[in-house]
């Protein structure tokens, strides 16, 4: 327990892996939330779409195209606000903003944008849906196949059942918080590589002394890796009650099952330390390259930086998705506190848990490797 918490106090006050493990996510999660927040009020939020529909000179309204926007609705709130009046008056509604778009009935039905966004796109699919459907009626009806039509299309519609997410949150800008998270717990490799150097005899004095200190070679990884763990984990407590608490990130449904994930993502951290550590017996700053050059193409395949870069490769390479650690990571959150599915949380903690067992055992044969070669070495000299 001494030796325990003596690595605690030993790596807590590196300065610099402190700054990149805690601070710099917190900074970049700041900044996520500043640059976001703006577009999914705006262009995620839902809301009533208030429309204006117009008639050309001379031509008959759509009271059909009317009565079919008034009647759409989403969860009993009414889809669209629909205000029927004259073209000036409803060109001038459009200037004021009053309202999102006008729609113009005619020989030719069009519509008019005040500016392009999400409303503006639902409006312009609902009318083309709609005009689209009437046109195939329009000519069923003319060549005697309506009732063939109409049965055709009664066939296919397929009824669609709503499931709700066991999750709370719906914010679409969720998923960058995420990634940053999984670049959180990866960042986790610092304490492990540190850990590794300090009981390389070819490190550092410290490690000097660590290799001299009437202490089991065992037992003295297993408390590096607990106080390397400890701190970690403790780390993304601190980051998840940062975005609920002060960010106020609509993260989702926040569970036990979060924090176990998280403690998994945590070890998974440490332990890539360690096996970079032990795999690359070079210069620091070279090790330190190898991990964070790592870390990071893992978090850009996540969507740290290209948000829809997930769902490409789940397109083009899905087996990516399955194996990339950062992936998983965000991929879990994901699972749990948005869609609240458990079977793709647990297919993804399966696969870091795997990830653990296999860097463990990779540390472990590139030990003995450097064991032996070094056996190897003294009897030939």
């Amino acid at each position: 327990m001494i030796y325990y918490m003596y690595r605690v106090k030993r790596l807590f006050r590196n300065k610099i892996m402190f700054f990149w493990s805690i601070i710099f996510p917190l900074v970049l999660a700041t900044f996520f939330k500043l640059a976001f927040s703006s577009i999914t009020e705006k262009d995620w939020g839902f809301g009533t779409i208030e429309v204006a529909v117009t008639t050309e000179e001379g031509a008959v309204r759509d009271e059909m195209l009317v009565a079919f926007l008034k009647e759409m609705e989403n969860e009993g709130e009414a889809f669209f606000s629909v205000t029927e009046t004259d073209s000036a008056t409803a060109e001038q509604m459009l200037t004021e903003k009053k309202v999102k778009a006008v729609i113009v009935t005619g020989e030719d039905t069009r519509i008019h944008f005040y500016e392009n966004g999400l409303d503006s796109t639902v409006v312009k699919t609902v009318v083309d849906s709609y005009l689209q459907s009437k046109d195939i009626f329009i000519e069923a009806a003319m060549t005697g196949r309506l009732a063939e039509v109409t049965k055709s299309f009664s066939e296919e519609a397929e009824t669609l059942a709503v499931r709700e997410f066991k999750g709370a949150s719906k914010d679409p800008m969720i998923q960058y918080f995420q990634a940053l998270l999984a670049m959180a717990s990866l960042y986790g490799a610092m304490y492990g590589l540190a850990n590794t150097n300090e009981l390389n005899q070819n490190a550092t004095d410290v490690a000097a002394r660590r290799l001299a200190a009437p202490m089991r070679r065992i037992p003295t990884v297993v408390s590096d890796v607990a106080a390397a763990f400890t701190i970690q984990y403790v780390q993304f407590l601190i980051i998840i009650a940062y975005y609920t608490l002060i960010l106020r990130v609509d993260f989702g449904t926040v569970s036990g099952l979060l924090f176990l994930a998280g403690a998994l993502n945590s070890l998974f951290g440490v332990l890539l330390g360690y096996f970079i550590g032990c795999l690359v017996r070079k210069k620091e700053s070279i090790q330190n390259a190898i991990m964070m050059g790592s870390v990071m193409f893992s978090c850009f395949l996540a969507g740290l930086m290209v948000g829809n870069i997930r769902i490409m490769l789940e397109i083009s390479a899905p087996f990516i998705n399955r194996i990339n650690p950062a992936t998983l990571i965000a991929d879990s959150f994901q699972a749990l506190c948005v869609m609240g599915d458990m079977k793709r949380f647990t297919r993804c903690m399966l696969s870091i848990l795997i990830w653990c067992v296999c860097l463990v055992a990779g540390s472990v044969i590139v030990l003995m490797i450097r064991q032996r070669t070094g056996q190897r070495r003294e009897k030939k000299s």
